[in-house]
């Protein structure tokens, strides 16, 4: 039997998680990396473009992922075929495993990406590196980019903000 107590106890539960629901997105380790994209509008276009080629389920999985996301000035300086790429080509802008700065300093630098490429850290400041791609085994040419924000924490991995696409030569 429903009592007038139990129906408020239940409507006040309902209203309890009401509001958990409403929460805005941090960049604090609690919500997925599509989700803390789509609160980055430095971002937008790239998030923009992984919905397009179908990798923001894989980024709101478990993940875990650490993702190099260019600003909106550096996509749309980025060379068509490589926006246009797809898949294929974002898969060089993310990495598997939750990879903080410190993180990557450790491993001499280096992070391997879905594509197989590799991004190096080449210079700049302990907060402010800049890094390169480089093919597998060779030495990074191309394009390079400094670390604008990093380490912004996700439930499924951390995204480095950078300022520019990081397309090996």
């Amino acid at each position: 039997m429903i009592t007038r107590r139990s129906f408020f106890a239940a409507g006040g539960g309902a209203l309890v998680l009401a509001g958990c629901a409403g929460e805005p997105v941090t960049a604090d380790g609690r919500f997925p990396i599509m989700d803390v994209l789509g609160i980055l509008p430095e971002v937008s276009d790239f998030r923009s473009a992984l919905r397009s080629a179908g990798l923001n389920e894989l980024l709101s999985g478990p993940g875990p992922f650490t993702v190099f996301a260019p600003t909106n000035l550096a996509w749309s300086q980025a060379p068509a075929s490589f926006r246009d790429g797809g898949a294929n080509s974002l898969r060089s802008l993310i990495a598997g495993g939750r990879l903080r700065l410190p993180d990557i300093t450790a491993r001499d630098g280096r992070v391997r990406t879905l594509s197989g490429m590799e991004i190096r850290i080449v210079g700049g400041s302990p907060t402010e590196p800049r890094i390169q791609a480089a093919r597998l085994g060779a030495q990074p040419s191309g394009a390079s980019a400094t670390v604008v924000r990093s380490n912004l924490l996700c439930s499924n991995g951390v995204i480095h903000v950078v300022g520019g696409v990081l397309i090996p030569a």
